[in-house]
Formats: structure tokens, C-alpha cells, sequence
């Protein structure tokens, strides 16, 4: 049973408590303040973009940092990066990498987690940022990549979590938190993929945060929009013109924005959920991609009164024209390209 259904129910004659009485027991909980100075940091997919911002705004509040990926040239290079500005800020603070692949099978993730401890000491906060996405229309993405992204994107947070939640609960203390998406909250087209698995770290959010908050370890979740990252970046080449357009009405943030927001937000001891939308027209276009019952649930207000029909009929006066630019650079790109290489074989 529940230690805190136990010491409620303790005080109650030894009988467990209704149904509505256990609700409020795990809905109504206090925010905690979460000092970061001294503490051991793992970022996951922290050699590059927001996880290695991440890291940078830890340092910052005085944490020390260790950084998985599982490209050693980039985790060497963010490593150093890292360090050196650690060492400007003068509290003798450390940066150390570890090389691992966060598909792979739980056992080798404890024990690359168990080396990290060993070095800097138990992890006191844990990062989930590992994972990328896979794009494109239903039938035309493999059927692997389904597997992949629920590996990478929500099996990787499962198996790191696990590592490091009993000693948190020994302690009785420690943050969590996971990096979901935009697409966490809206699932649009090309990502039936990607979407379901940061979906699926919601859910497990909102289930630890019952279960550890007797043992006052925080747990939260950072929706980010289009990031200014090299994946991103990458991404951008292979996206599908539809999802150009969809998109881009989030706007563009930049990782180091994104970082410091969520970080913050630890530190303010929020207790679950930062949600980052740029502009207020792609807030309501966002929120009306949603079922309705879960868009009724955003932390913005949009009037109930809309119908199904206007709200498409805003998704697409809002979202099209903002995208339309991005394609039509895109064509100009290849169209640049095909010319050039015309031109070569005029050469030749």
C-alpha cells in the first residue's frame, strides 16, 4: 500500500480511505522548491541541442553533469564545451560522458548509470531527453520504425528511470523529468510514429508523480516546439510538405530558451508540467488539433462554442500561409540545385 495512504489511513482507524479521499491525497500536492547547487545531473541525448542546453543551465545552478549519447565524437566535444564553462563559473564543477546506445537493453543503461555514479555521485536529477522522430505519412514510414521510436523515445526514459528511482526513494529526494514534444500534446500529420511515444511519457509522468510524491521526488514535463537544433535541422529535409506547413505555426525556438524555461521550472518546484507554445494564434491552432475533451484541458482558454468546422477552418487560415514560406524556399533550394547540376554537365 501507498506510505501515504498508509499514515493517512493510520489516522483514521486503520481503514483505507475512499475513493475521492485518495484523490485529493495526490491531486492536491504543494510545490517544492529544488535547490540545484551540488547535485549529480544525467542529461540523456545530451551531446547536442536541448540536452546539451540542459546540461549548460545545470552547471549554471551549480550541478554536476554527466552527459549519455552514443556518439562519442559528440560527446567529447559537448564534454569539453561543457567543462570549460564550468570552469569559468569557478565552483569546481564536473562534466563527465558516457558512451551509450539508449535503444539498447536496460541492463547495459543501469550499468553505464551505476560508472556515472561512481564518479559524481547517486544521480539526484535525471534528464529524459533522449530521442529523435521518424516522419511521413502512415503507410509509407517502416514498420521498424514504429518499433524504434517507442525504443528510443519511450523506453530509453522507462529504463533510465528505473535505474535511478530507488535510490531517489531512499534519499527521499530527487527530480525527474522527461522531454516530450509539441506532438505530446497535438498528434498531426507524419507523426503517427513519433507522436503515440511522447504521448506515452505523459502517461508515465502523470503515474510516477502519484506514486513518488511521498518520497518528495519531483517529476516533470517539458513540451517543446520546433527547436533551432541540428536534428531539427535534419529533420527538416525529409519532412512532408503538410507537416511544413502544420508545424512552422509553432514557431521556432531556441534550445538555450527552452532549457533555461524548464530548468527553472524545477527549480521553482513545479510539479509537473511546462508547456512551451509560441504566439497565441498557434496556441488555439494547436489546442484545436486536440480531441475536444482535451483540448477543453489546455493551459490555455479557448471558447467552448467552437465547432469542429471552425476549428478547421482556423487550422487552415492560420497554419498555411506561415508555412507556405518554408516550401516555397524549399523548391527554390531544389530548384537552385537542379541547375547547378545542369550547369555541370553543360561543363562537362
Amino acid at each position: 500500500v501507498h506510505p501515504l495512504v498508509l499514515r493517512r489511513s493510520s489516522n483514521s482507524g486503520g481503514c483505507l480511505s475512499s475513493g475521492s479521499h485518495l484523490r485529493s491525497l495526490f491531486l492536491h500536492s504543494s510545490k517544492r522548491n529544488y535547490q540545484l547547487r551540488g547535485r549529480h545531473a544525467v542529461v540523456t541525448g545530451g551531446s547536442k541541442g536541448i540536452g546539451k542546453e540542459i546540461a549548460k543551465s545545470l552547471l549554471k545552478r551549480g550541478s554536476n553533469v554527466s552527459i549519455f549519447a552514443r556518439k562519442e565524437s559528440d560527446l567529447k566535444k559537448a564534454c569539453e564545451e561543457l567543462q570549460t564553462y564550468a570552469n569559468q563559473l569557478g565552483c569546481n564543477q564536473q562534466v563527465r560522458w558516457y558512451s551509450v546506445d539508449m535503444m539498447t537493453k536496460y541492463q547495459e543503461i543501469e550499468e553505464t548509470i551505476r560508472v556515472a555514479e561512481t564518479e559524481l555521485g547517486p544521480v539526484d536529477v535525471l534528464i529524459n531527453n533522449a530521442g529523435h522522430s521518424v516522419q511521413d505519412a502512415f503507410e509509407k514510414i517502416p514498420i521498424d520504425d514504429f518499433e524504434k521510436q517507442v525504443r528510443v523515445n519511450y523506453l530509453s526514459a522507462v529504463f533510465a528511470t528505473r535505474a535511478v528511482v530507488g535510490g531517489m526513494q531512499s534519499r527521499r529526494s530527487g527530480h525527474i523529468s522527461f522531454v516530450s514534444s509539441a506532438a505530446g500534446q497535438c498528434a498531426i500529420y507524419g507523426y503517427t510514429a513519433y507522436s503515440p511515444t511522447k504521448f506515452a511519457l505523459r502517461g508515465l509522468a502523470d503515474s510516477l508523480h502519484m506514486e513518488l510524491q511521498p518520497y518528495k521526488i519531483g517529476v516533470s514535463l517539458l513540451y517543446p516546439p520546433n527547436t533551432e537544433t541540428e536534428g531539427f535541422k535534419e529533420e527538416l529535409l525529409s519532412m512532408p510538405e503538410e507537416l511544413v506547413i502544420i508545424s512552422d505555426a509553432g514557431g521556432l525556438a531556441s534550445p538555450s530558451q527552452v532549457a533555461e524555461a524548464h530548468v527553472k521550472d524545477i527549480m521553482d518546484g513545479g510539479v509537473l508540467y511546462y508547456r512551451w507554445v509560441r504566439g497565441m494564434d498557434a496556441g488555439c491552432s494547436l489546442c484545436w488539433c486536440c480531441p475536444r475533451e482535451e483540448c477543453m484541458q489546455s493551459h490555455r482558454t479557448v471558447s467552448p462554442a467552437w465547432s469542429s468546422s471552425l476549428r478547421d477552418a482556423h487550422l487552415c487560415g492560420i497554419l498555411q500561409p506561415s508555412g507556405q514560406g518554408l516550401l516555397e524556399e524549399r523548391e527554390m533550394k531544389k530548384e537552385e540545385e537542379k541547375e547547378g547540376k545542369e550547369g555541370e554537365r553543360k561543363d562537362e
